[in-house]
């Protein structure tokens, strides 16, 4: 990657754990979950109402590093006004896209999504960008 995307990447992961979108907790919703990574201590609530299958509002609270706060900022953004279906389809990408070596961020048409693509060279940090996601596919469960 070359030193200029490094830097948009950055500056975009830390515009998003400085002042992250949605971060409120969200009251008469219709499904949440809350899920904790035993090893760093991250912990995230994923709060989600829906009406006719759509997501028409996605918040967070959480107590965690930068990366999971600008991972939570960016799903809560990605989600809301969108099909659950594609949203999970989207998580599963991204999960997949972080996990698995040779398979590529870039392919997701979001670029401050793309921007968690550094994560992939720290691998005890993964888990740090795939937890928001993690929750929101067990909130959906819960639906279901």
């Amino acid at each position: 990657m070359n030193p200029e995307l490094k830097a948009l990447y950055r500056d975009t992961l830390l515009k998003h754990s400085r002042e992250p979108k949605n971060k409120s907790v969200l009251k008469d919703v219709d499904a949440y979950f809350e899920l904790k990574n035993p090893l760093c201590g991250d912990l995230i609530t994923l709060y989600l109402k829906v009406s006719q299958k759509m997501v028409s509002k996605a918040t967070f609270e959480a107590q965690c590093c930068s990366i999971c706060m600008a991972s939570a900022s960016m799903l809560t953004e990605q989600i809301t006004q969108s099909d659950i279906e594609e949203g999970v389809d989207f998580a599963d990408s991204l999960i997949e896209s972080l996990l698995q070596p040779g398979i590529s961020i870039a392919t997701l048409e979001n670029e401050d999504i793309q921007s968690l693509a550094g994560v992939k060279s720290f691998p005890s940090r993964i888990r740090c960008a795939t937890l928001p996601w993690e929750a929101f596919k067990g909130a959906v469960s819960r639906l279901r």
